[in-house]
């Protein structure tokens, strides 16, 4: 390139002469004759130079006067002492690359000729830079070529070692099935040397069956070109069989031909591990499914499963009826909160201590379980699963037995004062009858309306000690223990037993109707039934309110219907909401203040009439009052209609 540029500068007679090279946005001045020699390594931007202009434009520029032409910049040229050039663009490849120029301090230099000389001279110097491009270029291919042959034979020396040292079998196999290459793994587990397998079949290395499946599954990729991925058992030649994960793809080698690559993966003790799982997991489920607990599992807020015993529990038919709900949906609402640290414990502490918690039935029943909570692997992913223990039974049964302690207490207190009572009152009556007699005696000895006022004074004390003595024997009745003995009962004498102990309660709140027709005995327990009787006229009474007797009605009536004895508590008072009144019966269940009523639940009552056969039930509507229901068999060797006993007038 300078032994060209020095060329041009003689024939062209200039004083300098300069080769630029374009870099960018930018020109370098690489080589540079005469009075130009002090620009080489000059850089300028190629629009702010005539020379720029020429690589630009890839046009020859002819300068006859740089103080005449405007696309010169005055300033460099005086500068430099130059007044005439002849700029030629150098072309490389199809490309402008740069330009060489030649300068003369004169105006008017040079002519067509000088431009038409430094013209070849641009196109040998083109020619030059082209040659020279094109053999750095297939010297830096050809240096690439040996760089990449030497990093594709450390390639495959890597890969053969990372695959020899590999536990997966490895190997590829010609369109007709025979090897061309495995891995030593393979050759291991065949038993064999790794050359020797080349060129062998599937079809000779094991039993017909599973060579014929794998030869199925290579035409099938060759088919489609798809990879596939399969498993297969295929036996070791010492007999043991192992569980395959093949993966098998398309290779192709350096003729273009189709290879069948492939890689094997060992699964078999991944086999043996997933089928004891399943024995595990069946034989969980197997458990469960047997369990009389009803079982829940529940993951991320979600129900998954339930045991029969659960679908009982709650009364459903199947787990798709509760599909997509939350086990707390299942919870009364004022227990949610204590299964929610239930849950919650199972997974900060492990197993959690048994809370008692109230379920929803389907129904609308409310049944009380221990519910206890633990993290178990359910289908093979983490899952809480939930432990509820019917318990409302044994709560019931504990009130029962409360109630009947407590029963016990109030009939010894009950004997207590029939013996301290009883004893006195005789002799008060004794006596009272006595002076009865006397007065008789008194007749004309008094005045008419002093007399009347004694006799008046001793009546209304009789009837006062008769009061007691009927307020003893009803007490006694209500709290006699007779377990689960039955026998003939006067449903009229336990209603007037039960009324006589209510008596003063309903008598500021409420007026009493007795509605009583003739009704056989009914076989039952006199003293529960008396309990009965006794709780539901005591809600009758706190139903309506107080002070007001003359706009409030408690009306009891006895009837026989269809074989069975009725007994009816009806009230005026402020009624039942139906979102209560299907509850009213559950256990523990009260809309009463703490402190008030008896003790003994509806639900108990409920029990003691079921007990006797009966049953119980309940009509009411919001602010006009309340119906309660009680219905016994009649035996059919019932003695008959009972004769009246005495009772206090209502």
């Amino acid at each position: 390139m300078s032994l060209i540029a020095e060329r041009a500068m003689r024939l062209c007679g200039a004083s300098g002469t300069a080769v630029a090279l374009a870099e960018g946005d930018e020109l370098v001045y690489q080589v540079t004759h005469g009075n130009s020699m002090a620009h080489r390594g000059f850089r300028l931007k190629l629009a702010q130079s005539i020379t720029g202009m020429s690589i630009l434009r890839g046009e020859v520029l002819h300068t006859r006067d740089t103080e005449e032409d405007p696309r010169v910049n005055v300033a460099a040229t005086r500068a430099t002492g130059i007044r005439s050039m002849i700029i030629v663009p150098l072309h490389r490849i199809g490309s402008t690359v740069g330009a060489i120029n030649v300068s003369y301090p004169e105006p008017n230099a040079y002519d067509d000729l000088d431009v038409r000389t430094l013209e070849m001279m641009g196109r040998l110097l083109g020619a030059a830079l082209s040659n020279a491009a094109e053999f750095e270029a297939k010297q830096a291919l050809v240096d690439k070529l040996a760089a990449t042959l030497a990093a594709l034979q450390q390639s495959q020396e890597l890969f053969h070692s990372f695959m020899n040292h590999s536990p997966v079998l490895a190997y590829m196999k010609d369109e007709e099935g025979r090897q061309t290459w495995v891995n030593e793994s393979f050759a291991r587990f065949l038993q064999r040397d790794a050359e020797s397998l080349r060129g062998v079949k599937d079809s000779e290395l094991m039993p017909a069956l599973a060579a014929a499946r794998l030869r199925r599954e290579d035409q099938a990729l060759l088919a489609t070109g798809q990879p596939l991925q399969s498993e297969q058992v295929v036996p070791a030649p010492d007999g043991t069989v192992h569980h395959w994960l093949n993966h098998k793809f398309i290779l192709r080698d350096a003729n273009g031909r189709r290879l069948i690559g492939a890689v094997s993966i060992d699964i078999t003790a991944r086999k043996h591990t997933e089928k004891a799982l399943r024995r595990s997991e069946e034989s969980f489920r197997a458990l469960i499914e047997g369990m009389p607990e009803a079982i829940f599992a529940h993951r991320e807020g979600n129900l998954l499963y339930i045991n029969p015993a659960g679908l009982a529990f709650l009364d459903q038919r199947s787990v798709e009826e509760l599909s997509g709900r939350s086990l707390l949906e299942l919870i009364h609402p004022d227990d949610r909160g204590a299964a929610a640290n239930v849950l919650e414990g199972s997974l900060e502490r492990g197993p959690a201590t048994m809370r008692e918690v109230r379920f929803l039935r389907a129904g609308g029943q409310v049944m009380t379980a221990e519910l206890s909570a633990m993290r178990l692997l359910f289908d093979g992913e983490p899952a809480t699963v939930v432990s509820a223990r019917n318990v409302t039974e044994r709560k019931q049964m504990q009130a029962r037995l409360l109630l009947a302690d407590r029963l016990a207490s109030v009939g010894t207190l009950a004997a207590g004062v029939a013996h301290e009572i009883n004893n006195p009152l005789a002799f008060v009556l004794s006596n009272l009858g006595f002076l009865e007699e006397e007065c008789q005696l008194l007749k004309d000895l008094l005045p008419e309306d002093r007399l009347r006022e004694l006799e008046d004074v001793l009546r209304e004390t009789k009837q006062g000690a008769e009061r007691v003595r009927h307020i003893v024997r009803d007490l006694r009745t209500l709290s006699r223990d007779e377990g689960e003995q039955l026998s003939d009962v006067d449903v009229r004498a336990v209603i007037e037993s039960s009324l006589g102990l209510v008596r003063n309660e309903l008598r500021h709140r409420a007026r009493l109707v007795k509605d009583f027709e003739p009704v056989p005995l009914v076989r039952a327990s006199e003293g529960r039934l008396g309990q009965v009787l006794l709780n539901l006229l005591i809600n009758a009474a706190q139903a309506v309110p107080d002070g007001l007797p003359g706009e409030n009605e408690v009306r009891v009536r006895l009837r026989a219907i269809s074989g069975r004895v009725v007994i009816e508590v009806r009230d005026t008072g402020c009624g039942i909401a139906p979102e209560v009144r299907d509850r009213i019966f559950d256990p523990f269940f009260t809309t009463k203040p703490v402190g008030t009523g008896t003790g003994l639940g509806l639900s108990i009552c409920h029990g003691i009439v079921t007990a006797m056969g009966g049953d119980i039930s309940v009509e009411s509507e919001v602010g006009r009052g309340s119906t309660f229901r009680i219905t016994l068999p009649i035996p059919r060797a019932s003695s008959g209609t009972p004769e009246p006993k005495d009772a206090m007038p209502a």
